[in-house]
């Protein structure tokens, strides 16, 4: 009988684990390759191998699931994440199970070591039996030359848009002290930062007027998709820079940064609402009050309560959520009157953008939810 081995890997199959998952996603490990995807994951000090619940049949990888750990802080409450990325399965052995066993593995271990959030991008359907759902809200804008043409004729901005490189140790730390501020602050290794902000081919730029740095962005080809401004006025000048050098920019901003969307809303083709990630919550209690705390700095959320029962992936949790005169609190409930929900219902109710059967469930649940479950592309996995 062959030897399968399910679990992590280790250092010394770095060579091994990185030739797998670039065949199986059809890298050819020059141009297209993970380790220039994500430098922020694929080098050996990092062991990618480890962060992985593999699948490996004499000595052979069958099947690697990436499943590396992060952390957010949000409105002052601190979540334990894990990102699941480079779902790999060898193209002769699909069907037979190994992706399943692998993803089920991993998600098993983060319940046993308290994760309370989990993101990944992939089918919306494949998904669900593992718990995952389209959740969040993104505002997605779209400007061209010729809506700045109309709002500005020919004047030039005196704003100017400079690509930051990996020595740029100036404006690299004026980004990471940037994007610590606010309510919403995912964990970044100081010491990796630019490859962080380099995930996913995009690229940072600085943002500098009478030689003084005013914000930062992170572009992805004309994909605006994280942007930080002194002013949120300031905003309209970062795309008129940007502008030199494409014929597009569009933005996505997560409810929480909707300060830039006034300015650019004029001279945008328009703004429309779609959906942010693929999550799955394994600790209601915390990321609800989390997020609820992050929609309340925004959107003042109504007094009420309300009382679930939330069979999760995590275990069934019972839960009252108050708010009361701004105080808002997640707690365990005793009782027996409450909304019983599935995992994947209880998903969609506190935050899918497009959830029907919302004022159905509850007349305060249109008022509280979706709350704004966020993360920037450059964090993903």
């Amino acid at each position: 009988m062959p030897d399968i081995y399910y679990g992590r890997g280790t250092k010394e199959q770095f060579d091994d684990y990185m030739d797998f998952i670039n065949y199986v996603f059809g890298f050819n490990g020059n141009e297209s390759d993970f380790k220039k995807l994500l430098p922020k994951l694929y080098k050996p000090e990092l062991m990618p191998a480890y962060n992985s619940f593999n699948a490996i049949k004499d000595g052979k990888f069958m099947a690697a699931i990436g499943a590396f750990p992060g952390s957010l802080e949000v409105c002052g409450v601190k979540l334990k994440t894990c990102g699941i990325g480079n779902v790999a399965v060898h193209p002769y052995h699909r069907g037979e199970g190994y992706m399943k066993t692998c993803l089920n593995m991993a998600i098993d271990e983060m319940v046993k070591d308290g994760v309370d959030l989990s993101s990944l991008g992939g089918q919306r359907q494949r998904y669900n039996y593992f718990s995952y759902e389209n959740a969040g809200v993104n505002y997605a804008l779209g400007i061209n030359k010729t809506n700045l043409r109309h709002a500005f004729g020919n004047k030039k901005t005196d704003v100017e848009a400079i690509a930051v490189t990996k020595d740029d140790y100036i404006y690299l730390n004026y980004i990471k002290d940037a994007y610590k501020k606010g309510n919403y602050v995912p964990y970044r290794d100081d010491e990796r930062l630019f490859d962080v902000l380099c995930s996913w081919r995009a690229k940072p730029y600085i943002f500098k007027k009478d030689n003084e740095i005013i914000g930062y962005c992170v572009l992805n080809g004309e994909n605006i998709t994280e942007v930080y401004a002194e002013r949120p006025e300031m905003i309209v000048d970062f795309v008129r820079a940007l502008m030199e050098f494409n014929n597009n920019i569009n933005i996505g901003l997560p409810p929480f940064k909707t300060e830039y969307l006034e300015p650019l809303e004029d001279i945008s083709n328009g703004i429309s609402i779609t959906k942010g990630h693929m999550f799955t919550v394994l600790n209601y209690k915390n990321v609800v009050k989390a997020f609820m705390l992050l929609k309340n700095t925004y959107e003042a959320l109504p007094d009420g309560e309300m009382k679930l029962l939330i069979h999760g992936r995590g275990g069934d949790e019972k839960l009252i959520i108050k708010v009361e005169c701004g105080n808002i609190t997640v707690e365990n409930y005793e009782g027996d009157d409450y909304i019983e929900l599935q995992h994947i219902e209880a998903l969609r109710l506190i935050f899918s953008h497009c959830y029907f059967k919302r004022s159905k469930i509850s007349p305060l649940a249109e008022k509280w939810f979706p709350l704004p479950i966020w993360e920037y592309s450059v964090d993903a996995v």
